[in-house]
């Protein structure tokens, strides 16, 4: 690996699924700028050529920019395909959350029995139909797990894309967060995938993520790790579109990504969701920099 990283190769992955370009596109580049692949020593790739640029939401399935999406999905699918292939460990900085669809395919064709360690905010657990906004980044989860808009469940190639019994959640705000505005309920078509609420994370998160990477090390052919950064609290990043301060201290963060990194289940991790539209002195950019060097130098130590 390069310089010791535990990654091999950084890929930035500018989407923003509202087809609006509100901003988290811009996120490979703000953290390229704070100098993120020095700082992990990972040779940098570029970016995918990928956009979302249709704001519209599509009648049939209700998902916004639906053909955009699944284009990228499939830009997605080939480069960490290739990676994967040769026997790299890829880190994706996004954008949002449904570059998901085009690792997971990836990941059929190349580790299909891999597991998802998911650390959101949210449960990401709408539909098409109840998705408050039409985003693909509301329903990414509930598609891997074979529930949502039928070209999104069906892109990996088989389905369910990924078994319930091969996912763990860390820190979503509510277990039932969407279940009032009608989205399925992740208990019903996900009954084997724990839950760990954000009340419970912030009691332990190292404990509750040695756990989770044990469940995993026993469920599954290694695991990509997901980070979506809205699971901070709002007072610690408020550079996200759907802050909440009932989130992660930095420092709790980063005792979870310490103890995730350096498991040598890890294939690929994604990391999401900073706005750098809302993070107008880049401070924000530094801190997630920061984050993640020392999270990486913590696991190297361990």
């Amino acid at each position: 690996m390069a310089r010791g990283s535990i990654f091999d190769v950084m890929i930035g992955v500018p989407s923003d699924c509202s087809g609006a370009f509100a901003g988290c596109e811009r996120m490979p580049a703000a953290l390229r700028a704070q100098g993120l692949a020095d700082a992990l020593g990972v040779i940098d790739a570029g970016n995918l050529q990928v956009v979302v640029a249709d704001p519209v939401r599509d009648r049939e399935t209700g998902v916004i920019g639906l053909t955009d999406l699944l284009g990228l999905s499939e830009v997605v699918r080939d480069a960490v395909s290739m990676h994967l292939t040769a026997g790299r460990r890829p880190l994706l900085v996004g954008g949002d959350c449904t570059l998901l669809f085009g690792v997971w395919a990836a990941l059929a064709r190349v580790r299909p029995d891999a597991g998802l360690l998911f650390v959101d905010g949210h449960l990401d657990c709408f539909d098409g139909q109840s998705s408050p906004t039409g985003e693909g980044a509301d329903m990414e989860l509930a598609t891997l797990l074979g529930v949502g808009p039928p070209p999104l469940v069906r892109f990996a190639g088989r389905v369910p894309a990924l078994s319930d019994e091969r996912v763990v959640v860390l820190g979503p705000f509510d277990e039932d967060d969407a279940q009032g505005l009608g989205a399925p309920n992740p208990r019903r078509f996900a009954p084997s995938m724990p839950i760990v609420v954000i009340d419970e994370l912030q009691q332990d998160p190292s404990g509750h993520t040695t756990r989770a990477v044990a469940r995993l090390t026993e469920t599954a052919d290694g695991f990509w790790l997901h980070l979506d950064l809205d699971v901070l609290s709002a007072s610690a990043l408020p550079a996200v579109d759907y802050a909440d301060e009932r989130g992660l201290s930095w420092e709790q963060l980063g005792e979870l990504l310490g103890v995730a990194l350096g498991s040598s289940q890890l294939i690929g991790a994604s990391v999401v969701i900073l706005n750098p539209t809302l993070d107008t002195n880049g401070a924000g950019a530094r801190r997630v920099v920061r984050l993640l060097a020392d999270a990486q130098d913590q696991a190297r130590q361990d």
